[in-house]
C-alpha cells in the first residue's frame, strides 16, 4: 500500500513560474518542469526529454535501452544547455556535456548531439510562429509542415497541458506517430533524479501480472466528507477523515483545491498539468492519459508507471466547483492495473456515485 500511496497525490505549488525564450506560453513553466517523447525516428527504441530550470538553462537527454536483439549496448547523452533569454531566436550561449561520449566527431554520439541541437531550435522555431496554445485553439494550429528530421512532411500535434514546447506528438501522413509523449513530469530539487532515471515503461507493462481479489456485492457504505458524498460498501477502511483503502488494491481520497487562475479555462489548464507531473519513481503514462471539460466539471483518466514496484495504476480524478467555496471539490482513486481490469465494472459504479 506504501507504494500504491506514495504517487497518489502529487500536486505541487510552485512560485517560480517562467517564460520559455522566444514565444509566450498559455501556462508559464514551473522550474523543474520536463516533457518525455518516444523518438521514432531512430532504428532502436529511444527517447528524448527536455528539462526547465529557468529561461536560461534547459537540460536534454537522449536514452535508448539496450537491444540484445540488434546487440546495441544502452546509451545515453544528456546535455545541460543555457540560452539568451533576450534573443528574439534560441540563441544557444553555452554546453556541458554530462554523460561520456565518443570524442570521434563522426561518431554516433556526435550525430545525436548535433540532432539534439537541432531539434532544440526547430521547436523554439516552430512554436514563435505559432499564437499562444490554449484549449480553444490548439486543434486547429495542429496542421501538416515540412519537418526534415521526422522524414518530410508531418502533423504536429500541439497540446497546452504539456510543458515547455506545448508538442503532444509529430505525425507522418499515415497517423503514425514518429515523435510522441510518452511522460510529463517536474523534478523538486537538482538532486532529484526522476528524469535522469527515466527508462520507458515497456518492462513494466510486462510483468504486472499478479492475481488479485475479485470484488462483489457487499453492504452499501455511504461516506461523506464537508459536502462531499460516496458509496462504497464494507470492504472498504477508513484511514482518516478522508481517506479510504480496499485491502492493497485500491484507494480513495476527497479533498479541495484552490483556484490558480481567475480565468477558468487556464486555471483548468494549470491544474491538470500539475495533476498529471510524474513524481519520483511513478511516472505518468501520457500516451494512456485523457481529460474532460464539461459543465464546469474535470474528469482526468490516467496510468501511473511505478518503476520501484514494476506496476501499473489506473486513476481517475474528479475536479468539481464548490458553491460555497469557489474552490474545486476533489475525489480520487487509484487502483493497481490488475485490480482494476478484474473489477472493472465495480470500480466504475464507485466513481459514478461520487456527488458534491
Amino acid at each position: 500500500m506504501k507504494k500504491l500511496l506514495s504517487s497518489f497525490f502529487t500536486f505541487i505549488l510552485c512560485a517560480g513560474l517562467f517564460s520559455m525564450p522566444v514565444f509566450e506560453s498559455y501556462i508559464p513553466d514551473t522550474s523543474g518542469e520536463f516533457v518525455y517523447y518516444q523518438d521514432k525516428s531512430f532504428e532502436r527504441v529511444s527517447y528524448v526529454g527536455i528539462l526547465y530550470y529557468d529561461d536560461e538553462t534547459f537540460q536534454i537527454r537522449y536514452y535508448a535501452p539496450k537491444d540484445e536483439a540488434k546487440f546495441l549496448p544502452e546509451k545515453e547523452i544528456n546535455l545541460l544547455i543555457s540560452v539568451n533569454p533576450e534573443a528574439d531566436h534560441w540563441d544557444m550561449t553555452g554546453e556541458r556535456i554530462l554523460t561520456s561520449i565518443s570524442p570521434d566527431p563522426a561518431s554516433d554520439d556526435a550525430q545525436i548531439v548535433n540532432y539534439l541541437h537541432d531539434l532544440l531550435y526547430e521547436f523554439s522555431s516552430r512554436r514563435s510562429h505559432r499564437p499562444v496554445i490554449n484549449f480553444q485553439n490548439q486543434q486547429e494550429e495542429s496542421f501538416f509542415t515540412d519537418f526534415v528530421q521526422f522524414g518530410g512532411n508531418v502533423k504536429v500535434v500541439y497540446d497546452c497541458i504539456v510543458p515547455l514546447f506545448n508538442i503532444r506528438s509529430i505525425e507522418d501522413t499515415n497517423g503514425n506517430k514518429v515523435f510522441d509523449c510518452v511522460t510529463i513530469g517536474q523534478i523538486k530539487d537538482t538532486n532529484d533524479p526522476t528524469f535522469d532515471d527515466f527508462k520507458g515503461f515497456e518492462a513494466i507493462c510486462r510483468t504486472d501480472e499478479k492475481k488479485v481479489k475479485t470484488y462483489s456485492k457487499a453492504k452499501a457504505l455511504n461516506v461523506t466528507f464537508q459536502n462531499q458524498q460516496l458509496t462504497l460498501d464494507k470492504s472498504w477502511n477508513q484511514q482518516l477523515e478522508n481517506f479510504w483503502t480496499l485491502n492493497e488494491d485500491s484507494l480513495i481520497a476527497l479533498s479541495s483545491i484552490p483556484n490558480f487562475y481567475d480565468d477558468k479555462a487556464k486555471n483548468n489548464c494549470f491544474i491538470i498539468r500539475k495533476l498529471l507531473l510524474s513524481a519520483k519513481e511513478s511516472y505518468t503514462v501520457f500516451n494512456a492519459t485523457e481529460y474532460f471539460i464539461k459543465d464546469g466539471k474535470i474528469k482526468i483518466v490516467s496510468k501511473t508507471a511505478q518503476t520501484n514496484s514494476n506496476r501499473m495504476i489506473c486513476n481517475t480524478k474528479l475536479l468539481c466547483k464548490n458553491e460555497k467555496n469557489k474552490n474545486l471539490d476533489y475525489f480520487s482513486i487509484a487502483t493497481y492495473e490488475n485490480a482494476y481490469k478484474a473489477n472493472q465494472g465495480y470500480f466504475e459504479k464507485i466513481i459514478k456515485s461520487y456527488k458534491n
